[in-house]
């Protein structure tokens, strides 16, 4: 937003090639070579900028790696399953998806940035500490985006090295343990050197620092621990690198949970607390920022409340994604939380005189949007329909206290750390905290299995719609399971009218797509692109 450093386009690397594609289509007016651009801190700054872009895309964090392709048990797209088959979120997708590419090319441009300025950072002439700034900053990415590409497509290419041609496309894939493990091994070494800043050093939350590394280990280290690879030791990991995060002091719970989303949509950064410990950044719309492709954000756009008033008092939203009735459940009535999650109100959309008419009646809980972000809370105007500069939170600090009550709990059972960290976020929601003794003011936790149901349901509460739901679920091993659950959910007897689920149509929408989940959908599959470019790659397993 307001910090030009993720901004900057630099010529050089419109050039770069990925793993998926060949491209090389600018004039050779718009080339700089290396030798002729990487010569001051100001060259260096901008490269990483642009190593940087990959997270402000609306095919990572700006949409589709978080909304579309990451639906869950919690929530549902609501449209007809025939409208949706062009669409992530209707799991009717291929190998030729154009999203699932663009994902796909949008993670390996970023590595491909990284590697081509972690080749000429030490021909530029600034300071040591400097230097060994930015250099952490883009090895922890690099390695940040292959764990990704691994977490959401298994075995892929490891590149560690630029492109030297068009035709350097024949990579074999690396196993998806190997690619976590060197991705691990990077962000590690880059704390131990030294070469991240703290937290307090920036006004914003954009930039990698220490505990965002820390934060983002633990949360590697329990992909590890969990399905498919189920690697001992890695609890130990997982709790280690979140308790550095806690211990630093660096970052607290926002007592006001509202604010935390509020201030996404604003372009405002919490200082105070720095609950929002990394954000994907956007800046702009297409009216007020034209012709930058798809660095834009839809968050709020296609994941806000409905709203068919495009005016700059509220703003347009498809309001596409609904609530399920597993999410509602889980809240207590006192939960702070349960009205910033699911919209207690909706807007006007069948009567174009009254669109920006407030409703609060609703024929069922599934006809309730998810509403964390909302676009009558953005500033940037004018609004435009499709667009918008709300960033996306990567890993906030409740995250991190959830990971240490699941590390603690799966090592040690459910002792004083485990429940001291999750009481603390249940305490900022205003609901009971859990404890091993028993009382009126408590919950009472019996052991091991049951604190790990409540960190389950915790996660639920407190991350909904943050494009973490669907992976805690694979890693958990629960993912077919809970989505069969989901598609059987509408048409339990207690749920069928009284306020649940209202109609036989929307009954079949929350099914249809939830029935469809099995072990095939745990990865996406390899795009059709990269198969014809690269002889060496291969399908994942059912596709």
């Amino acid at each position: 937003m307001r910090n030009r450093f993720l901004f900057v386009y630099v010529f050089c690397l419109s050039t770069c090639l990925t793993a998926c594609d060949k491209f090389l289509e600018t004039t050779p007016k718009d080339f700089l070579s290396p030798e002729n651009y990487y010569n001051t801190e100001d060259d260096i700054v901008n490269a990483l900028g642009a190593v940087y872009v990959t997270l402000g895309s609306n095919y990572t964090y700006g949409r589709y790696m978080v909304i579309d392709g990451a639906m869950d048990d919690l929530g549902y797209w609501n449209q007809t399953e025939v409208n949706l088959i062009d669409r992530l979120s209707g799991w009717n997708y291929t190998a030729a998806q154009p999203q699932i590419a663009m994902m796909w090319q949008r993670l390996y441009e970023g590595i491909e940035r990284a590697n081509v300025l972690l080749e000429n950072i030490d021909d530029a002439e600034m300071s040591d500490a400097a230097s060994e700034r930015y250099r952490g900053e883009a090895i922890f990415l690099r390695a940040y985006y292959h764990y990704l590409l691994a977490d959401l497509w298994g075995d892929v290419p490891m590149r560690l090295t630029s492109n030297q041609a068009v035709t350097d496309v024949n990579i074999e894939p690396t196993p998806a343990l190997a690619v976590i493990e060197h991705s691990a091994a990077d962000i590690e070494e880059v704390i131990g050197k030294g070469m991240l800043q703290a937290a307090a050093a920036y006004p914003h939350s954009s930039r990698v620092t220490i505990t965002v590394a820390q934060g983002i280990l633990a949360r590697i280290y329990l992909k590890m621990a969990g399905e498919p690879f189920k690697i001992q030791g890695m609890y130990e990991k997982a709790l280690h690198w979140a308790s550095l995060v806690k211990s630093s002091g660096q970052h607290s719970l926002n007592p006001d949970y509202d604010r935390i989303f509020i201030n996404h949509s604003q372009d405002l950064y919490d200082t105070q607390y720095r609950e929002s410990m990394w954000e994907a950044e956007f800046n702009g719309n297409s009216t007020t920022d034209p012709g930058k492709s798809d660095k834009y954000s839809w968050v709020g756009v296609t994941n806000g409340i409905i709203c068919y008033d495009p005016s700059d008092a509220l703003g347009y939203s498809y309001g596409y994604i609904r609530t399920r009735l597993k999410l509602w459940d889980l809240f207590e009535a006192a939960d702070k939380r349960k009205s910033r999650s699911i919209a207690s109100y909706r807007y006007n959309t069948t009567d174009n005189t009254k669109y920006n008419e407030r409703l609060t009646t609703f024929s069922s809980v599934a006809e309730r949007c998810s509403a964390k972000w909302r676009r009558e809370e953005e500033t940037l105007k004018p609004k435009d329909k499709n667009f918008n500069a709300t960033n996306f939170p990567i890993l906030r600090y409740s995250d991190v206290l959830l990971m240490i009550a699941e590390a603690e709990n799966e090592l040690n059972g459910p002792t004083a750390t485990a429940l001291n960290a999750i009481n603390e976020v249940r305490q900022r929601a205003g609901v009971k905290s859990y404890s091993t003794a028993s009382g009126p003011d408590v919950i009472t936790i019996s052991g091991k299995d049951d604190l790990r149901e409540a960190v389950r349901d915790e996660r639920a509460r407190e991350l909904c719609w943050e494009g973490i739901r669907r992976h805690d679920l694979i890693r958990w091993g629960i993912f077919e399971e809970a989505m069969q659950q989901a598609a059987a959910e509408p048409f339990i007897a207690a749920n069928v009218g009284n306020g649940r689920t209202a109609n036989a149509s929307q009954r079949t929408i929350m099914a249809a797509i939830a029935g469809k989940m099995s072990e095939k959908y745990r990865l996406y599959p390899v795009p059709q692109k990269e198969l014809n470019l690269n002889n060496k790659m291969r399908q994942n397993r059912f596709w």
